[in-house]
């Protein structure tokens, strides 16, 4: 085989349970995404399958409905339905807690013989949901109602947590639980079934490292306060500052706290009985949520005068129930007259920095060029052989990742355990093999990173590697791939025997489509044209056709002139920047230790003066010419031309270093 095949994450995960080796352990909990992992299954083929055994089918938005064939037997079974999603054939019992892929529910259902490893992995899941109901029990033992604590009290504590007070926030938060301390809250995450499921556990000080546990995937923390409000719409934010301002201003509908405005699949079957949903939070967030819950019930809540959330909102005095009653569809039929984009385009120009992308910390000067990482942009980067285009595409992406940027990586050209060992010693800053004794805690901090890895090695078919990429999307909310890199994947198509360009272009066409279509952003790492060492590349130096730049919204290109000038230098040259126009160079320094091209930090300056640092650092001052029609100047007496001239020499020799200028 070309590519290393997975079995499926369920069996996956149980062998690595049982592994006693530290490293293996770590090395199968990298997310890797195989063939086996695509769906090969149609929703006519799942609904053909059950009724032959004869389970009755209901049709949702998400997925289809039919009786759990394995909690059915128990005598309270009129709630043992098992919910199968439409895409994947990916089923859960909201009952049993019972979960997985398509392939093990069909086996089940027609009662042919199950390996004993998922028998194993059955037997674990209804141990796992026994040993949480005694933890939550333990919960609740150890922690009070927030409903219990009297006016003082709850002040006091809203304060800690500087959530915003009302005369509604007690009951909002009824169901919360306090520690004793107080600097601990538990919120509860229910079904479907209005079961707890998991729970999240928020610490006062230490809110941003939010802590999950139980079967916390499936649940969902929310809360209605009107008990005359329509049940069947739902109103979706990401923090629960925003459940509270929701509450106190009486919106009707239920109110869903979405931590990270993340959708996993075994939690839409908990939203699968609301008729509307309304979506509150950042536009390219909210976006990828609706597509998963189907655009048709979804409506946005657009962001007004720059304010993105409901907190900031209702700080700023607007009434929300007039915000949400004038959401827009998630879907336009169609789009023919300004008049229905001008709210998309006001929306931008109020929220021009969010419209900007995420700004790379790593890299302060190519966010300076750039402006950010935006949703739906194609970014081609380039440079000479050996000359660091995986390590630099490495760190940019891990600068992302660990802002919750969801990102896919396609190493066609390296082993996914290399390139892990690469991104990992650049998240600890520190060489690995000489800090053995930290690697569990490196390694668990930079397991934490939401970063997948297709098990493709090689080439390969470009449908095969794009239904990989579908469905990483549409499992895992990627919003950022990476192919290192494209030549490596061309020659196994039908057409082995015709043009090698028009596969390159084929490729980099279906790459361009999804970027556009799915709102990701796409990462493809090109190796140039054989050329002279002493000459710059550029756009046209790219392999293949005009394709390539072309269509790139972004092309980066890493000119190294260590080995053609005596203080040659290394950087990374914007060339092509089709967001603001902006175009430059930004210094590359390499640290062995960390694998790093990370800026060095100055001592003596300040963040906030970085940017003015930068522009005063790689500022060009203008060209200064000699008017030979100019009197020569007395003796003693310098003109003041050629003394300009004389101190503009340091920095034309920093040019001609960089540039390799002669």
């Amino acid at each position: 085989m070309l590519h290393s095949i997975r079995i499926n994450r369920y069996i996956n995960s149980f062998k690595s349970i049982t592994s006693r080796n530290d490293w293996n352990c770590y090395q199968k909990q990298i997310h890797n995404i195989g063939l086996q992992d695509i769906p090969k299954i149609t929703v006519t083929e799942i609904r053909k399958v059950l009724r032959q055994k004869g389970f009755a089918v209901q049709d949702g938005f998400t997925s289809i409905t039919t009786k759990c064939s394995i909690c059915s037997t128990e005598q309270n079974c009129e709630d043992s339905k098992v919910y199968i999603n439409k895409t994947t054939g990916y089923f859960l019992c909201s009952k049993c807690n019972l979960h997985g892929d398509w392939t093990i529910l069909e086996r089940i259902v027609k009662k042919a013989k199950v390996e004993v490893s998922i028998k194993d992995y059955i037997d674990k899941l209804q141990n796992d949901t026994a040993s949480f109901k005694n933890e939550w029990e333990n919960v609740i033992k150890d922690t009070m109602s927030m409903s219990a604590l009297n006016e003082t009290e709850l002040l006091d504590l809203f304060r800690l947590y500087e959530f915003p007070f009302h005369s509604e926030a007690g009951k909002t938060l009824a169901e919360v639980r306090v520690s004793a301390d107080r600097t601990v809250l538990y919120f509860p995450l229910k079904n479907i079934l209005n079961q707890v499921v998991g729970y999240r556990k928020l610490q006062a000080g230490n809110e941003d490292q939010i802590q999950c546990y139980g079967f916390h995937n499936a649940g969902l923390f929310s809360c209605r306060i009107q008990r005359g409000s329509r049940s069947d719409q739902a109103i979706l934010v990401p923090t629960v500052q925003d459940v509270l301002s929701l509450a106190a201003h009486k919106v009707p509908g239920t109110f869903i706290w979405l931590s990270n405005c993340s959708l996993p699949l075994v939690v839409l079957p908990t939203l699968e009985n609301h008729q509307k949903l309304y979506l509150w939070g950042e536009w390219d967030n909210m976006r990828a949520v609706a597509e998963k819950l189907g655009e048709e019930r979804c409506r946005f809540v657009r962001p007004t005068d720059g304010l993105v959330t409901a907190t900031e909102a209702a700080g700023a005095g607007l009434s929300l129930k007039t915000l949400v009653s004038d959401a827009k569809p998630a879907a336009h039929r169609s789009i023919t007259t300004f008049a229905a984009l001008r709210d998309d385009v006001y929306a931008e120009l109020t929220n021009i920095d969010k419209v900007r992308g995420v700004k790379w910390r790593r890299f302060p000067a190519l966010t300076r060029l750039l402006g950010g990482h935006r949703r739906g942009e194609l970014t081609v980067l380039t440079g000479p052989t050996g000359c660091g285009k995986t390590t630099l595409c490495a760190e940019i992406s891990l600068d992302l990742a660990q802002q919750g940027i969801n990102t896919l990586w396609g190493s066609f050209e390296i082993r996914n355990s290399r390139l892990a060992r690469t991104m990992l010693q650049q998240s600890a800053g520190v060489p690995l093999e000489q800090n053995l004794h930290n690697f569990q805690k490196y390694a668990d901090e930079f397991q934490k990173l939401p970063i997948y890895y297709l098990a493709f090695h090689g080439q390969q078919p470009i449908k095969v590697v794009m239904e990989a990429v579908e469905h990483a999307r549409y499992m895992h909310d990627i919003a950022h791939v990476v192919v290192d890199n494209v030549q490596f994947m061309l020659g196994l198509g039908e057409d082995r025997d015709g043009d090698r360009y028009l596969r390159q272009d084929a490729v980099i066409a279906a790459f361009r489509t999804f970027a556009t279509a799915r709102h990701c952003h796409v990462t493809l790492v090109m190796h140039p044209r054989k050329e002279r060492d002493s000459e710059d590349l550029s756009t046209s130096s790219i392999f293949g056709s005009a394709k390539a730049s072309q269509e790139a919204d972004n092309v980066l290109i890493i000119q190294d002139k260590r080995l053609t000038a005596v203080r040659g230098k290394k950087f990374l040259q914007v060339a092509k920047n089709r967001y603001s126009g902006d175009l430059g160079i930004v210094p590359l320094d390499f640290d062995k230790d960390s694998l790093s091209y990370q800026a060095k930090k100055k001592n003596k300056i300040k963040l906030e003066d970085s940017e003015k640092v930068l522009d005063e650092e790689y500022a060009v001052p203008e060209q200064n010419y000699i008017d030979f029609n100019e009197k020569p100047p007395r003796r003693g007496m310098p003109s003041r031309k050629f003394k300009k001239q004389s101190d503009n020499k340091e920095i034309d020799s920093f040019l001609n270093d960089i540039l390799n200028l002669k």
